[in-house]
Order: C-alpha cells, then sequence, then structure tokens
C-alpha cells in the first residue's frame, strides 16, 4: 500500500509534522509515501524528509501537465489547486498496483494502518468516511442538491480516502470526475463535490475514526475530547490549523508534541493577523495568474 498526500508553500508545515505522525504511528504499515508537491522548494523537501525520518518517501512535483488540468478549477482562500491532486494520483502514479492511502496534509495519524491493507472493498474503487454534515440533515440535504446528488445520497469527506488503483482505472474515476467537473465550473467544495458528483454513491463507507472531522459550534468544539484520542486519523478541517495562536483544537496539544520533534519546531506560530495577510497575499496570486493566461494564454 502506498500513502499519498499533496502540499504547497503554505501547507509545508503541516505536512512535516503529519508525516512524523505517520512514520510513529504507522511505520512499516505500508510500502512508501508520495509527497505531491506544488512549487515546493528543495530545502523544503529536505525539512519534509527529516520530518518523516524514513528513506522511503518519494517527492512528486506536480508536472506541467497536472498543473494544466488545475489551472482553470476554482480555488478559493481556504482549498489551493493541490486539492485536486488526489484526482490525478491513481494516473500519475502508473507503474502503481495495489491500494493507495491518500491523506490531506492538515491531519494527524494516531494508528498503524495495517486494517486498511487487508480491508475487504466489496468492488468498490474507494473507501471513504461520512462527511460530518450528514449530524445535520437539512446541510447534507443542501449539499447534494447544489451539486445534483439526490437528498438522502451518502456524502463523504475527501480527506483521507482508501483507493483500489485497478478498480478506480478501469472504472475511469479520474476522467468521470474532471468531466464533472466541468459540467459545473461553480462546485461549492470543489475537489470534493466532483468526486461525490462522479461516484453517485458508489463508495464503501469506512469508521468515522479514519477521519475524525469536526466543526467550530459558535466557536467551540462541543464533543467529548476522548473522541480524538481514540481517532485512528484526526483532521484538523476548516481556516484555522493547529499551527495558529487562536487554535483551540482539543487534539493541538498532541499537534504540538509532533511539531516539536521537527525542523519546524522553532518556527513561529501564526496569527489571526497573519492569516488574513496569506488570504490576501493568494487571492493577488490567483488574480494575476488569470490575468496571465487571459493575456498570454499560458
Amino acid at each position: 500500500m502506498i500513502v499519498a498526500t499533496a502540499t504547497d508553500t503554505a501547507y509545508v508545515e503541516l505536512t512535516g509534522v503529519m508525516l512524523a505522525s505517520l512514520a510513529d504511528k504507522a511505520g512499516g504499515s505500508f510500502d512508501r509515501v508520495c509527497v505531491f508537491c506544488d512549487r515546493v522548494s528543495e530545502e523544503d523537501k529536505t525539512r519534509l524528509a527529516a520530518a518523516y525520518g524514513f528513506d522511503n518517501i518519494d517527492f512528486v512535483d506536480m508536472s506541467d501537465d497536472m498543473v494544466r488540468h488545475f489551472a482553470a478549477r476554482p480555488v478559493n482562500h481556504h482549498l489551493s489547486r493541490t486539492a485536486y491532486a488526489r484526482i490525478l494520483m491513481p494516473l500519475s502514479l502508473s507503474q502503481a498496483t495495489g491500494r493507495l492511502f491518500y491523506i490531506d496534509c492538515d491531519t494527524l495519524v494516531n494508528a498503524s494502518l495495517a486494517p486498511l491493507a487487508d480491508l475487504p472493498m466489496q468492488g468498490f474503487a474507494l473507501a471513504a468516511v461520512d462527511d460530518i454534515a450528514h449530524q445535520v440533515p437539512e446541510r447534507h440535504a443542501k449539499r447534494n442538491r447544489d451539486i445534483g446528488l439526490p437528498d438522502a445520497m451518502r456524502y463523504f469527506n475527501s480527506g483521507v480516502l482508501l483507493i483500489d488503483l485497478e478498480a478506480w482505472r478501469a472504472q475511469r474515476l479520474t476522467e468521470r470526475t474532471l468531466d464533472f467537473i466541468a459540467s459545473r465550473p461553480s462546485l461549492p467544495m470543489m475537489d470534493q463535490d466532483a468526486l461525490n458528483g462522479a461516484l453517485q454513491g458508489e463508495w464503501l463507507p469506512l469508521d468515522e475514526s479514519w477521519n475524525l472531522h469536526r466543526r467550530l459550534e459558535k466557536g467551540i468544539y462541543t464533543d467529548d475530547p476522548a473522541i480524538w484520542q481514540e481517532a485512528r486519523i484526526i483532521h484538523f478541517i476548516g481556516q484555522v490549523k493547529p499551527n495558529y495562536t487562536d487554535c483551540n483544537h482539543p487534539a493541538r496539544d498532541l499537534f504540538l508534541a509532533y511539531r516539536a520533534g521537527t525542523p519546524f519546531a522553532h518556527a513561529p506560530l501564526k496569527t489571526r493577523f497573519g492569516r488574513k495577510v496569506e488570504k490576501r497575499a493568494r487571492k493577488l496570486r490567483r488574480f494575476f495568474g488569470k490575468l496571465k493566461r487571459r493575456l498570454f494564454g499560458a
């Protein structure tokens, strides 16, 4: 089984901490890890490799062909074009067989991945965890309607995906997902909506411990903090990540403990003001990128 993630310059630190947790909790339960990189410097790749600590790690620079797929796709201040990389990974890793375990970089691995290697896939190309929106039926139904799915159809969170590579390729899921994006250029949740739209409920549900994620309710996390200790994968969804000074996530201390053992240990934590600056900078980069493509067709 291959583990894969994707990152860019804004998420290098989070990726490094995730890799440290992967090495600590799941080392030996997979063959290698592939980190897809969008304009990540060689210096940062060295830091990521040091955070992971083992030699079964590969860095895959997103090719010009991959980037062209994403160039016209919608992005926003929270989701970058690396979010689309998971759609192309099964084709980009063309020599890989068996299973691909995709994991977002804003996660922590808290258990061995060995159970996933032998999990019966029942003919499905993908296994995933229900998105947290399913706990609020009205929100779930609206999300489905926004992308043309029946109100009650299951909808998964794309931050953790177990993929049967042969089944994925045979069912042409990359092509089907890209076609879905092309037919609906204003998807609210972008790649996640597109994957759900392409699969139309044909996926295997995983226990939520494989992608435990919660939204803030009036600025706080209301669940019993003990659930995070039992989670196999902790997913820090939302804009306020655990390397921000104003993060109050129950698993933040665990994140900081792993961070302390990485090359990012002494980097200043980001602030709310810094988040606003980053948001504005990304907007400007997207604006000038679109302007360049419009003027020069690049």
